[in-house]
Formats: C-alpha cells, structure tokens, sequence
C-alpha cells in the first residue's frame, strides 16, 4: 500500500536501527516533501507493517556507469534507487523481502514506460543483503560490491515474460 500517515510504524523493528529509525522519523517528511516515495506491505489482521520499500530518482555519473552502460558517456545515467528495504523482524524468514522486491520491481517496470531511467540501483548494508539482490537479479558495480544495480532493459523483460 503507498504511504500512509494514520498507519503506526512506531513499532516497526527489522533489525537495523538505520532503517528503523528512517522509517519512524524521515519517511513521512520525505514523503510530503515529494523526495521519497515509501510503499508499505501491511498485514491486515495484525494492522502492522510487515515491510516496506522507498523509491527515489538517481543519476549516476558516466564514470560510475556499470559494464552494460560504460561507453564515451557524457551526460549522467538516469536512474532509480531502492533507498530502503526492510522487514519487520517478526516477518522474516517468511519470504516477505522477496515480496516486497518484486513489487518495488514490479512497479518500476511498469513506471519505465511512462518515465525513462536506465538503471535500478541498490546500496546494499552489508554482505547478506548483496546476496539477497545477486540473488534476485541484481548484479555488483565492479568498484564496489555493495552497490547493485538491474538494467530497465533486465527488468521490463523480466516483468514482460511474467505477465
């Protein structure tokens, strides 16, 4: 569900009190403010967050272009960035995440026909949530290897051939 001031996220805990903290004290200004977009997966019987997602424009430089976008850039790569994603600790380990990726992604593919961006980018937190990205498609910057990133190309053929 997208953003909702009523929903209560003060009790939302996955484990990573950066994320935790964002989520309680930042996402609803980011939210009016039109810089962020979080969207939230709710379980409904409990009327809690089980996790959430946060969107946000990105460029990258042409020198920060990954193998599949480097070439004689000269302007910046148009992109999204996954800027958060959680789970609640009482969701995880139920598949939850992947969930939540997929709508993120889900989402995107279908944005990228209304909006042009090249690339989805992900700042992985540590080396367990680069796996869960490589895991699902993503693939590392060469320079660094908690920054991921999936081609629009990638990911409108992969929503396409799941339609």
């Amino acid at each position: 569900m997208p953003f909702e001031r009523a929903l209560d996220r003060t009790g939302f805990a996955c484990g990573r009190p950066e994320l935790d903290t964002w989520l309680r004290e930042s996402a609803g200004q980011q939210e009016r403010a039109g810089s962020a977009r979080t969207t939230f997966a709710v379980d409904e019987k409990e009327a809690r967050i089980a996790g959430y997602f946060s969107l946000v424009t990105y460029q990258l430089r042409p020198s920060e272009a990954p193998g599949p976008l480097a070439g004689k850039r000269r302007y910046p790569i148009p992109a999204v960035l996954i800027a958060r994603l959680a789970v609640d600790k009482h969701y995880q380990g139920r598949g939850i995440g992947k969930i939540v990726l997929f709508t993120a992604l889900e989402y995107l593919a279908k944005t990228s026909q209304a909006i042009g961006f090249e690339i989805v980018v992900v700042d992985a937190l540590d080396d367990s949530a680069a796996c869960f990205y490589l895991k699902h498609g993503f693939r590392r910057f060469a320079e660094h290897s908690l920054k991921l990133f999936m081609t629009t190309k990638d990911l409108r053929a992969t929503f396409t051939n799941t339609s």
